[in-house]
């Protein structure tokens, strides 16, 4: 089994210490695999979880190039849509609003701490507001002559702001993922045990997961009423991601690491991932809408099978196995700052820790949406190097996300350009070393995000921010105290490295 042949020595240069690099002990991870093979799904069982870890780490880190399938076919005519995109001054190579903005995940994700000078860099981390996202789900103009457009709108001057029509997105970090997604699939396991009740007994029913309430839903001779249900991407009985917690995006609409990174190869990259038939890729529309492809070269670029989904299940692998954020110690006025979350409200959808009942998260191949169990290709043990999460007294893990994984209204002020303000819960753990913070960076400081997402009435956070304000500036600074406790790993990935290191003397000889 090889891998990819791109060299991703920047990448590790970025992994370690500043003090490290001068002793040009750092791998050239493309010199440990060469060959044409590929990842290939029906051969993972001969990597180790190590070396699919390993993999994966390439493919997050890994510049992609024309040759690898970078980009649109420049012979298309420009529509919009993924494989058909133009470029910024039809250079050829980049668009930056729509996407193909970037060449590695690790552009956009290396951002471990803002608080250092100069800021600590390592693999996973947030991006800044240099790297934010334009463009994302649609984007049909910029106006930056102060002119603006109504959000509803492609007609008509109504506002007196730029605008883009177009998600505008803050890149967060990948740390802690794996225990994030095995605590959403056993919320999803618990409300399609409900879902299920229902369906055989007719009644109404509360939606209750892990302690957090999703509503109810009725049903009548069968038929599900779901007018009540709550907090999820999909609240139609009749799709099969119905009540699935999807954990993943600002929107909370994407239920794995593995379809977060269809739609972002797709995006940025403009990199196809082929489907289990060899002649069907996974791309899609500038809307977020797949588009069914048959073809082994979806976008006319002369790269065919530019993505297996065995890399792919690499790549989602490495997610998973990222280290997990952590608190330092607080004293007594951070402790004093968690209580008044609690008492103000805050921790009503910012909820402290939550526990699962199982500690291996198995990662899945076709993937069914209301079915967490079905078709795992691997498991990973998240008690394990370099996840470390906490082994609870069930036999599973405590994971301190402070968050709730349900989607919340927030308010006029905080809508995206279609007017939606439906926002997955923000997990505070490493809230500490990643301003800016909201879904597209607004707020530069933790103050100004309390205040920003509950500035509404409507807001489904204005009594908590309503109460915060109104406190006196000790008790403000004890909850902002708390908040600089939650911070972020180091995102040097040493295991990694280590393995890298060992395969490159076994293969070339101790250097």
């Amino acid at each position: 089994m090889k891998l990819r042949n791109v060299s991703i020595a920047c990448a590790f240069a970025l992994a370690v210490p500043l003090a490290a690099t001068a002793d040009n002990d750092n791998v050239d991870i493309g010199k440990l695999f060469t060959g044409k093979d590929r990842v290939q799904q029906n051969e993972l069982y001969e990597l180790s979880l190590q070396e699919l870890r390993l993999a994966g780490m390439r493919m997050f880190t890994n510049p992609f190039t024309k040759a690898d399938g970078f980009g649109d076919g420049n012979d298309n005519p420009p529509t919009g849509s993924q494989g058909q995109r133009g470029t910024l001054q039809g250079n050829g190579t980049f668009q930056r609003i729509g996407g193909l903005d970037a060449q590695t995940c690790l552009e956009c994700h290396s951002i471990i701490s803002r608080r250092t000078v100069p800021m600590t860099f390592g693999i996973g981390g947030v991006g800044g507001v240099n790297n934010t996202v334009l463009g994302a789900g649609g984007n049909t103009f910029v106006d930056l002559n102060l002119q603006g457009r109504s959000n509803l709108s492609t007609t008509g001057v109504t506002l007196s702001q730029a605008n883009i029509d177009g998600r505008v997105i803050n890149p967060p970090f990948i740390f802690g993922a794996g225990g994030i997604e095995l605590l959403a699939n056993e919320m999803t396991d618990e409300l399609q045990t409900i879902v299920k009740a229902a369906k055989d007994k007719d009644g109404t029913y509360p939606l209750i997961a892990k302690g957090v309430s999703f509503g109810s839903i009725t049903s009548t001779d069968g038929v599900i009423d779901a007018t009540n249900a709550e907090g999820t991407a999909n609240l139609n009985p009749a799709h099969d991601d119905f009540l699935v917690v999807q954990p993943f995006g600002r929107k909370g609409n994407e239920k794995s690491t593995r379809t977060f990174d269809i739609g972002a190869l797709s995006f940025h990259f403009g990199m196809g991932v082929a489907t289990s038939r060899e002649d069907e890729a996974i791309v899609f529309d500038s809307y977020g809408e797949r588009i069914e492809i048959t073809e082994t070269d979806h976008d006319n670029d002369g790269v065919h099978n530019e993505v297996t989904q065995g890399e792919l299940s690499a790549l989602s692998v490495f997610v998973a196995t990222a280290q997990t954020p952590f608190a330092k110690e607080a004293d007594s006025t951070a402790l004093h700052g968690r209580q008044i979350m609690q008492d103000i409200g805050c921790t009503e959808c910012h909820v402290p820790s939550m526990n699962t009942n199982g500690k291996n998260l198995g990662l899945r191949f076709p993937e069914i949406a209301n079915n967490p169990s079905a078709n795992i290709h691997t498991s990973v043990d998240l008690t394990g190097a370099p996840m470390n999460f906490a082994e609870n007294d069930n036999g599973g893990i405590t994971i301190e996300l402070f968050a709730d994984l349900k989607r919340h209204y927030m308010g006029p002020s905080l809508a995206e350009f279609d007017g939606d303000a439906m926002f997955t819960t923000m997990r505070l753990w490493g809230v500490a070393d990643t301003a800016p913070y909201l879904h597209d960076g607004r707020a530069l400081t933790i103050t100004d995000a309390i205040v920003e997402h509950g500035a509404d009435a409507s807001s489904e956070a204005n009594g908590a921010v309503t109460a915060f304000s109104s406190m006196n500036a000790r008790d403000k600074n004890a909850v902002l105290a708390f908040l600089d406790t939650l911070r972020s790993p180091d995102g040097t990935f040493d295991d990694l490295q280590d393995l890298a290191k060992n395969l490159g003397e076994n293969k070339h000889g101790h250097r």
